[in-house]
């Protein structure tokens, strides 16, 4: 009786822990942009209570909470932290997802952003939900992109497909002109600030996967008032 008690015990310990530790949400990233640690996720909950980032100089132990994004349930989300003490913190991402179930992420350090999209996040907690597709800032009739668009608040949104395709853009002004080139595009979703762009008005864009055309259309930039 003492044996197979036992082994109740340690099975309920078992599963509770491997819940606890699965690696979620998904596309977990840290990158490092300047004196700035971007931690940004994607997530597939239907509904979460709360969402932190947890920081610690140990990778197993000593987190602490850093900040926690306004609206939990955002599927893609991210929080800067703007004065790390050194460049070898570990982060994790840790959601709740009701009263006693909770999914926490592996600890990462940070990587450095190489190709500069992550510096769209300011030193806030960041809201980057996708617009709709239809918006009082756009001209009338235009039809934004699925793919690359811009958000109420001005930014450019980058959404490439959750696969393994490797994806480059490239920017284009009005007349054709280049403007900005991204290969080898890592993160599937992030922003753009509106500076890369220079001016407002329509920016051109060819998005390629695996070196084939995806899709060259345009969007875009209102005036920044």
């Amino acid at each position: 009786m003492k044996k197979i008690l036992l082994l109740l015990l340690t099975g309920v310990a078992f599963i509770n822990f491997s819940f606890g530790q699965e690696d979620l949400p998904k596309d977990f990233s840290v990158f490092k942009v300047g004196k700035r640690v971007i931690v940004s996720w994607t997530h597939n909950f239907p509904s979460v209570k709360m969402i932190s980032v947890q920081r610690s100089f140990d990778s197993s132990r000593g987190f602490q909470s850093i900040g926690s994004p306004p609206d939990p349930n955002l599927k893609d989300n991210g929080v800067s932290d703007p004065n790390p003490p050194n460049d070898s913190m570990y982060y994790r991402v840790y959601a709740l997802i009701d009263g006693s179930r909770y999914i926490m992420t592996k600890a990462k350090q940070p990587m450095v952003d190489t190709s500069g999209v992550a510096g769209a996040y300011k030193d806030v907690n960041v809201n980057s939900a996708p617009p709709p597709k239809s918006a009082d800032f756009l001209p009338s009739g235009f039809v934004q992109s699925k793919y690359i668009f811009v958000t109420p608040d001005k930014y450019v949104r980058v959404e490439l497909p959750m696969d393994k395709r490797k994806y480059d853009i490239k920017f284009f002004n009005e007349n054709y002109q280049p403007i900005l080139e991204l290969k080898d595009v890592k993160e599937r979703r992030f922003k753009l600030d509106r500076s890369y762009f220079y001016k407002a008005g329509y920016i051109n864009f060819e998005l390629y996967a695996d070196g084939k055309p995806l899709e060259k259309y345009k969007f875009y930039l209102p005036k920044d008032l």
